[in-house]
């Protein structure tokens, strides 16, 4: 019988494991396995980012402990970026700088290391959080409007959209036809952590007079944030007061940068040239070299804080993603950026009645299966009478 017994009480344990395992967690919740399987190594190689969206079925506000709970979620799954490994990015809920506790919220998402939020008042009360709201609208089809985008892109100088695939269990579309006019556009495709990271302009180091050039140093990266390319607007002018025309632009080894036209839309290292303005993007701790036409005198050269190849700020927040693949499955292609807010699946709830019965099933199984085995169990002596016949 203790065979019985303990197969009995094998199976109680195995069915009652999810039970045992979340109240041993603060928080209780499922693994979204896409975040390390395919999708997730697809969507950090093109240069989407990974935040946070808080843990489910706990409210921030109340419990500024699941902040660090949801950062060491997505740590010990994925990398934020290419550029960095910690998260930078976390979806705060509305009204969060109303809230009595929004002091104790910032000073936990500042101490995970966050340093954006996607709400403005939130962002501008803590003075230490940066912040992207969404200003131009959804993906979504039937909501997703050009106009928006356009507006947004003028008034504001930065586009902020969102995206969540499921709303109750149903499926939400994407506008195709607002997505393909997006994806044609000269937009920086980019993400609210690599936009931090990247507003650092470059220094001017040394101006030669004699071969008309210019080095340009980038400083090295604040800590805290990606070792991502820093952006500079670099202008200059000769004696004439002309426009100052820029030949080549190279490393201190003498290796030359990519030289950008106006569709180079996700960041990285280079230059582009247009109308007086050099759109200058350097690694943190590393010179570059601008050299000018010779046949020019240089007068004055300025530097300034620029965005990515002088374009317009693009940023699409995927809220509370809990399946990766459902949200990230119809941008495969798709020329966008992506900064995805994960918020880890709920735990579907047990009921300690289905343990029980399965543990009276099983046993009920097991003996009855010892009985007919020993009902339907030979002889010595028809043992013997098969071999002899043999």
């Amino acid at each position: 019988m203790r065979v019985e017994i303990s197969a009995v009480f094998g199976v109680i344990l195995i069915l009652s494991a999810p039970l045992i395992s979340a109240s041993e967690s603060s928080y209780s919740f499922d693994d979204d396995g896409w975040l390390t399987q395919l999708a997730g190594p697809e969507r950090l190689a093109l240069g989407d980012e990974f935040g946070c969206h808080g843990m489910p079925e706990v409210d921030l506000l109340e419990d500024s402990g699941s902040v660090d709970a949801c950062v060491s979620y997505l740590n010990e799954r994925i990398s934020a970026s290419k550029w960095g490994e910690n998260p930078l990015t976390f979806g705060v809920p509305d009204n969060s700088a109303e809230h009595p506790n929004s002091e104790n919220l910032t000073d936990a998402l500042y101490s995970a290391g966050i340093r954006v939020v996607d709400d403005s008042e939130f962002g501008e009360k803590s003075g230490i959080l940066n912040s992207f709201e969404v200003n131009a609208g959804t993906l979504e089809k039937g909501i997703a409007s050009i106009d928006s985008i356009l507006s947004s892109a003028k008034d504001e100088e930065i586009v902020v959209l969102s995206w969540i695939a499921e709303m109750e269990d149903l499926n939400v579309r994407r506008d195709r036809d607002v997505v393909s006019w997006i994806e044609d556009q000269s937009f920086w495709f980019t993400t609210p952590g690599e936009l931090v990271s990247s507003k650092s302009s470059g220094n001017l180091s040394l101006i030669n007079y004699d071969d008309s050039t210019v080095t340009i140093e980038q400083p090295n990266q604040i800590a805290g944030l990606w070792e991502t390319p820093g952006n500079s607007l670099i202008s200059g002018v000769d004696m004439d007061g002309q426009n100052l025309e820029v030949i080549s632009v190279t490393y201190s080894n003498g290796t030359e940068l990519e030289e950008f036209d106006s569709m180079n839309r996700h960041l990285s290292e280079g230059w582009r040239y247009e109308n007086g303005s050099l759109h200058l993007s350097l690694i943190p701790g590393t010179n570059a070299t601008i050299q000018y036409n010779p046949n020019q005198s240089i007068s004055n050269v300025s530097i300034s804080n620029n965005t990515f190849n002088g374009l317009i700020p693009f940023i699409v927040y995927g809220e509370h993603v809990t399946d990766l693949f459902e949200w990230s499955s119809g941008f495969q292609n798709s020329s966008i950026r992506f900064t995805w807010l994960v918020e880890p699946r709920p735990v579907i709830q047990m009921d300690w009645v289905l343990p029980i019965i399965a543990g009276f099933v099983g046993l009920i199984t097991i003996v009855q299966m010892r009985r007919l085995i020993k009902s339907d169990n030979p002889s010595p002596e028809l043992y013997r009478n098969l071999f002899e016949s043999e």
